[in-house]
């Protein structure tokens, strides 16, 4: 039975023995906001007494939701993930076009908005960094709801995230129940971790480590040059690098027993990026660690989940867009900037164009959620979420088109299988 269809039963139930309507809601958090409130008199008191004796027999709610939080030192903890399989959603598209951020959830086909973050610039020991605040999706009652995390990572499937505390980098990782909505589990490492990835089955987890704020601005990094190498022919001769990253390698979380792997160091030298943050990615098939290139068509970095270099996977594919190649495997979206195009992988030739900015993800074979800009497009950063068909012809408003969407304070979304 899904959180939905038991807060729908227990309301139902709940309205028959008179008891208060939102009784489901109460039960399915037992957070100390939704205690049952008292009801005056007797009768109401026997009411609320019979609606639970009737509640007990019929409902068995799943034990994880009733023990204790785990804590870093305690007993073992077993999180019952299961490997994550796609299922077709009961509705196709939700949208929220009237609230920005949004407050109702919104999806469209294989893919949700399952959290989104706004954010602002602070000072820390004199240095500008990026500071978020971010909301989660609630799938009972189809909202957003604001959290005290300093990163979230929501799993395939919607049923887990995982969270770090304020402050980045931190030395534990939280193993966030979304039902229930309180972690489940703390995961304790010894280097701190500032960046979050699940595998593609929603199993395990890769923690990017880093020894100092992965998100300073640019203009307030320490560069330092990376080590000259020996180019292979003169046209290879590149002149020295500079690098802003402080990153220093990452750690496989094994999630089902809420422990961590071995540290594996990677030499942020070994590939070309000049982004501060620099967190750690899977492979499609979820065998290696990928590292995204953020130049122009060079080919993504991979390495062995020990942290060696390693060749890129069998059908492997240099993408030029956030979306890459559809979930059959035939078509491959093209490059930011309107239009965009989305390609037949098999021979290149170009099968349509969308008037939108980026294409974002494959909602299926061939319909694409995108970046789209309002109405003429007298601005770029004046865009919101649609939903796009790979003709380009069908197009479908999904939030609302942000302002300027550069500025602080506007939200920024995360899509995640559901």
């Amino acid at each position: 039975m899904t959180p939905r269809m038991l807060k729908q039963t227990l309301e139902e139930w709940s309205r028959e023995v008179r008891v208060p309507a939102d009784l489901a809601d109460r039960a399915l958090r037992r957070r100390s906001r939704l205690r049952l409130t008292r009801l005056a008199g007797a009768v109401s008191c026997a009411a609320a007494v019979a609606a639970v004796a009737l509640l007990v027999p019929l409902v068995v709610i799943p034990h994880f939701a009733v023990e204790p939080i785990s804590r870093v030192g305690g007993p073992p903890v077993v999180v019952p993930v299961q490997p994550y399989r796609e299922t077709k959603p009961a509705e196709d598209v939700m949208t929220d076009t009237g609230n920005s951020p949004p407050k109702r959830m919104i999806a469209a086909g294989r893919v949700a908005v399952s959290a989104y973050f706004t954010w602002r610039w602070r000072t820390a020991g004199g240095r500008k960094v990026m500071d978020r605040t971010w909301y989660l999706l609630d799938q009972v009652t189809g909202t957003y709801e604001k959290t005290d995390w300093g990163w979230v990572e929501v799993a395939p499937g919607l049923r887990w995230a995982a969270v770090l505390e304020k402050a980045l980098p931190v030395r534990r990782i939280g193993i966030f129940d979304m039902e229930v909505r309180r972690v489940r589990a703390w995961v304790p490492v010894d280097r701190p971790v500032g960046g979050l990835a699940w595998s593609p089955d929603g199993t395990r987890l890769l923690a990017t480590a880093y020894d100092d704020l992965p998100d300073l601005d640019m203009t307030t990094v320490d560069e330092r040059q990376c080590p000259t190498r020996a180019a292979a022919t003169p046209e290879d001769a590149r002149p020295p690098r500079m690098i802003s990253t402080s990153r220093t390698g990452f750690y496989v979380v094994d999630v089902a027993t809420a422990t961590a792997g071995d540290f594996h160091a990677v030499d942020p030298c070994l590939t070309d990026n000049s982004n501060v943050r620099r967190d750690f990615g899977w492979s499609d098939d979820g065998t290696l660690v990928r590292e995204a290139s953020n130049i122009w068509k060079r080919p993504d970095a991979f390495y062995d989940l020990e942290g060696r270099p390693h060749d890129a996977p069998a059908g492997y594919v240099v993408t030029e867009s956030k979306a890459g190649v559809s979930p059959d495997g035939t078509l491959l979206a093209g490059p930011d900037g309107m239009p965009t195009k989305v390609t037949e992988l098999s021979t290149g030739r170009v099968v349509g164009r969308q008037q939108v900015l980026q294409l974002l993800a494959w909602a299926d074979d061939r319909r694409l959620v995108a970046l789209g800009c309002a109405g003429a497009c007298g601005s770029e950063f004046h865009n919101g979420l649609v939903l796009v068909s790979v003709d380009g012809e069908d197009k479908v408003q999904l939030s609302v088109y942000r302002k300027n969407s550069q500025k602080p304070e506007e939200w920024h979304p995360v899509l995640t299988l559901r």
